[in-house]
């Protein structure tokens, strides 16, 4: 399966670009020696760094600026080869990028696998992730090369319990599966008496493998054990690009069919839900409606709340664990994790990557935390890449691992744990401030049942 998450590009544009998620019919492939299979004890580390191609996109949408992954990660890995490497190899940068208006996406992951996989037999791939594709997944699990995915901003940038158990592979460290995320959303709302029985939730939806299996192992027995109904607002997992305008138009219609249904709240059971809200928002602005908004991803940054209705932010929920996005005004991290944040961008600077705007210092704490991860791993691993030396070097940090960018820079790793985000949070619109503020303590995002 492939799906293509929603991203947006430049805030200070107000534009948000879109599209939904791209099923695969493509063989998973690159069985061809990447990976442990391809370790050597000396010499430099090959990791592969893929990144999307925004710019045609960012053109049509007169977006001015594109987040850049690829210039952060090459400056955080410099820094490590500044201060000698891994056990003294270096890390050689290994760079692809796929297209995000590419008509093929099967095709193009297919050739990125074959040249990470057999052509330079890298030992991980760093990946920022806005187009999410599971065969891609599978063709590096086969390959035995594992993918740590970037953004952190987004809702789940990695699909659902099945697909991390099916590639053992993948990690994320500012996120969390798709059924962690909707436990964290349904159980933290009941808890703050947002869904009282009877209530009715109109769920946007792609009809994606793990989308629906994720509603129907999770979310439903939720929702049945407290009463509540469910009404689909279901969009194709579509085959490419060109899907999206029409996906897009039918996320707005959505409006018009929950309010008609008597629908109160709102969730996206998609792996980014980012951008999804925006256009509900508009076509429930043009509505006349104020759902509730039941997010994982707050809406909490004052740009990011420019490009909204002003009266769709009031009934908006969070339950995530990004303070930087999901608040207007966070609080000052924890000393340990304001010690790595200031480490971050003091290694991004020294190698030419400058953060000022909030936008930029989180650009680099998404990046700072998979490159950080891998450092530890090969250093624990004795320098050793692929799978089967990195994956148990990893579950072996436990709650060790600090993070940049997620709620007190909690993080857990372990067997059949490798979403590394720990503690979320509810959030909510505070009318005095016209703001978002936390409304309760931090909690596990793991379920509270």
């Amino acid at each position: 399966m492939m799906r293509l998450r929603l991203t947006i590009l430049a805030v200070s544009s107000a534009v948000v670009l879109a599209a939904c998620g791209v099923q695969s019919n493509g063989d998973s492939g690159g069985k061809g020696g990447g990976g442990a299979s391809g370790a050597k004890a000396s010499g430099p580390i090959q990791v592969g760094v893929l990144i999307t191609d925004t710019a045609a996109e960012a053109k049509r949408n007169g977006v001015s600026i594109v987040s850049p992954f690829r210039d952060t990660a090459h400056a955080l890995v410099a820094a490590i080869n500044t201060a000698g490497g891994i056990h003294g190899r270096k890390i050689e940068v290994v760079d692809d990028a796929i297209e995000f208006t590419d008509p093929n996406f099967d095709t193009a992951f297919q050739a990125i696998c074959q040249k990470f996989t057999q052509d330079k037999h890298v030992q991980a791939v760093l990946y920022d992730g806005v187009v999410y594709n599971d065969s891609f997944n599978a063709c590096l699990t086969n390959a035995k090369v594992p993918i740590l995915y970037m953004p952190g901003t987004g809702a789940s940038p990695v699909g659902d319990d099945t697909d991390l158990k099916n590639n053992p592979g993948v990690f994320v460290v500012d996120g969390v599966s798709m059924d962690r995320r909707v436990k964290s959303i349904m159980n933290k709302a009941l808890v703050s008496n947002y869904l009282p029985a009877g209530s009715k939730i109109g769920v946007v939806m792609e009809d994606c493998p793990y989308d629906q299996r994720v509603y129907d192992n999770t979310l439903k027995p939720i929702a049945d054990q407290h009463d509540i109904t469910l009404v689909k607002g279901a969009v194709k997992c579509a085959h490419g690009y060109a899907d999206n305008a029409p996906s897009l138009a039918q996320i707005q219609n959505f409006a018009l069919k929950f309010k008609s249904e008597g629908v109160g709240s709102v969730m996206f059971l998609t792996t980014y839900e980012n951008g999804l809200v925006y256009y509900l928002a508009q076509g429930a602005h043009t509505q006349h409606w104020t759902p509730q908004y039941l997010l994982f991803r707050q809406q909490g940054m004052a740009d990011t709340m420019k490009i909204f209705p002003p009266e769709q932010l009031t009934k908006m929920r969070g339950f995530g664990g990004i303070p930087l996005s999901d608040l207007t005004n966070p609080p000052a991290p924890p000393a340990a994790q304001a010690a790595v944040q200031q480490k971050c961008l003091a290694d991004a600077r020294a190698n030419g990557q400058a953060a000022q705007k909030l936008t930029d210092q989180i650009t680099v704490y998404q990046v700072c935390d998979v490159v950080r991860l891998l450092q530890q791993a090969l250093t624990n691993s004795g320098g050793q890449g692929g799978t089967d030396a990195l994956v148990p070097a990893i579950e072996k940090l436990g709650t060790s691992f600090v993070s940049a960018l997620d709620l007190n820079g909690a993080t857990q790793f372990g067997p059949g744990r490798h979403d590394g985000m720990e503690l979320t949070a509810t959030s909510a619109y505070d009318s005095v401030c016209k703001c978002f503020s936390y409304t309760g303590g931090a909690a596990s995002a793991t379920p509270i049942q």
